[in-house]
């Protein structure tokens, strides 16, 4: 597979069916035939081959672009001095691909032997690769440590690479009949919200963490950050958001389904019929009598009360004075209501967002599910599709095509290399961040002139995400949107334990309620019908018509 990705010829199966050049000029360029943008993007990529990533963590040597790197991390609080791999101030260590491999190799092998890595012909003076090598003994504590980290490693193809595949995405998504888009975390990392399962990800550090809490390490002195949280009304779309919603309105993409609950893609203007927000939306909530829902542009979750719950199920205790407005939730322990009254019924409302125990909103993956079973081409950003049900979209039309960018390894993987009848893969794997893929693959489904001008518009873009976000004062009334409950959605950020999409804010918020409301549609008569996906299985308390297992 790796010799396949790396070649020079990437169609060598054949190129995507029914693809069509838009008549526009082409060349050749090892047999395959470009068009002048294709070329253009070529040759920008193969521009980077000599720039310099750092010094490879365990060879010494520098890491140029031409070849694939590694990144892990390890807690600070490590102290690494004597470690055969050297880290930097942040716990990260970059490697070159095979030198990686081979640390892989003698960490596996039993004692941590040692072994000679055999040479290899190359005109480059400086590869690594080309370095006759005894390779040092691995301790016991580092090669555990590595065998921890080395599930959560991050790879980077080289650029000529990602000019390739971007070559191969675009050509297939200009031949698919309906596209939908599957995006996790990783694609809103550039706006600022750290990842999940990422080399230095919430539950990556906290398994580390946990782990190494049995050994016997000498730790440096631990600086004590603490953990704010995330301001959600500052985060703004990223390249991949915005791109999405071009290529929505321009009918490259049928649909999105997304794990995020960040509100992201809907303040980029996608339409709430044009996406699943499978696992919620911070700046929504919803009447827990009526079902009105609403539209905000502050982020509605009551983090006092959650903290509450959390501190009693932790510790027996809590030193925050309980809200007389909140409820203990049965389904995940926490609390959902926002402290906040529904204008029409005066019902308490309920964020969106679903936490263990919860169940998924039935309409919200019955849509998801209907373009999944629709699509023969699928593109999955941002994510290692490691939670259920939401992962079984992306295989659920089993003759799709599947394009993964993700920086992890995922067990997907496999998929993006099959054949069509052809003999044409019907797939690409792309390991970058996906701002960077996107670019590549937008100047080629966008022509130049409108390219540019999407492009330059950015600002004025950001100017007006301005005006929909903003933190609401506690006195006054905040304005609100009425949205149809059919059409927000409720669910478990992926990854996420209890309070992991949650943001901590000093004392105790008062009750505000809605200020005017544009009132579009609402579900008049309870609650809203989710899907169960507790981890236990256990019986859940809102109405379901199906019940799923998460696995975790």
């Amino acid at each position: 597979t790796n010799n396949l990705r790396m070649a020079s010829s990437p169609f060598r199966g054949g190129m995507p069916k029914n693809y069509d050049s838009g008549g526009s000029s082409s060349e050749t360029e090892n047999g395959i035939c470009l068009t002048l943008m294709e070329k253009k993007l070529r040759s920008t990529a193969a521009k980077t081959k000599t720039k310099v990533f750092g010094t490879c963590s365990f060879c010494g040597q520098p890491i140029t672009g031409e070849k694939q790197r590694v990144e892990i991390a390890i807690p600070t609080t490590i102290n690494s001095g004597k470690f055969v791999l050297s880290y930097d101030g942040h716990g990260v260590a970059k490697l070159h691909s095979s030198c990686w491999k081979n640390v892989l190799g003698s960490i596996k092998q039993r004692g941590g032997r040692r072994y000679v890595r055999t040479s290899r012909n190359s005109k480059t003076s400086n590869s690594a690769d080309k370095a006759v090598t005894e390779q040092p003994k691995f301790e016991s504590v580092e090669r555990s440590i590595l065998k921890e980290v080395s599930g959560a490693a991050e790879f980077y193809d080289p650029m000529v690479v990602v000019g390739w595949e971007a070559i191969r995405i675009a050509r297939l998504v200009k031949s698919a009949r309906h596209c939908i888009v599957f995006t996790g975390a990783g694609i809103s990392t550039a706006a600022g919200i750290g990842d999940f399962r990422g080399k230095a990800g919430k539950w990556t550090s906290n398994d580390l963490n946990d782990f190494i809490s049995d050994l016997s390490l000498t730790k440096k002195e631990d600086p004590a950050i603490p953990d704010v949280g995330v301001d959600y009304e500052t985060l703004r779309p990223t390249y991949t958001h915005e791109a999405l919603k071009i290529l929505l309105d321009q009918g490259f993409v049928k649909y999105i389904i997304s794990q995020n609950g960040d509100g992201l893609h809907k303040l980029s203007g996608v339409p709430t019929g044009s996406i699943s927000e499978l696992h919620g939306n911070v700046f929504e909530e919803y009447c827990e009598k009526c079902g009105t829902r609403y539209a905000r542009d502050f982020y509605t979750l009551d983090d006092v009360a959650g903290q509450y719950f959390d501190d009693m199920e932790d510790y027996g205790k809590s030193d925050i004075k309980l809200p007389k407005y909140a409820v203990r939730c049965k389904s995940c322990g926490l609390c959902h209501r926002t402290s906040r009254r529904c204008s029409k019924c005066k019902g308490y409302l309920l964020d969106t967002i679903i936490n263990f125990g919860d169940n998924l909103e039935q309409d919200i993956m019955d849509r998801a599910e209907e373009h999944a079973g629709k699509a023969d081409l699928v593109i999955s950003l941002g994510t290692t599709m490691a939670v259920t049900p939401a992962n079984s979209l992306v295989t659920r039309n089993k003759g799709a095509g599947l394009l993964i960018c993700n920086r992890q390894k995922t067990e997907f993987d496999s998929i993006c290399d099959r054949k069509n009848g052809e003999g044409a893969r019907t797939g690409s794997r792309v390991y970058i961040d996906c701002d960077v893929l996107m670019k590549c693959v937008m100047s080629l489904l966008l022509n130049t002139n409108d390219l540019i001008r999407w492009e330059g518009e950015r600002d004025l873009r950001l100017k007006i995400y301005d005006t929909q976000r903003h933190k609401p004062d506690p006195i006054s009334p905040t304005t609100s949107t009425n949205v149809s409950s059919n059409q927000a959605s409720s669910s478990k950020p992926s990854g996420s334990n209890k309070t992991a999409n949650y943001k901590v804010r000093g004392g105790r918020e008062k009750k505000m309620s809605p200020g005017k409301d544009e009132e579009i549609s609402s579900q008049e008569g309870g609650s809203v019908s989710k899907r169960a996906i507790s981890p236990e299985g256990g019986k859940q308390k809102r109405r379901s018509s199906k019940r799923i297992k998460i696995k975790l």
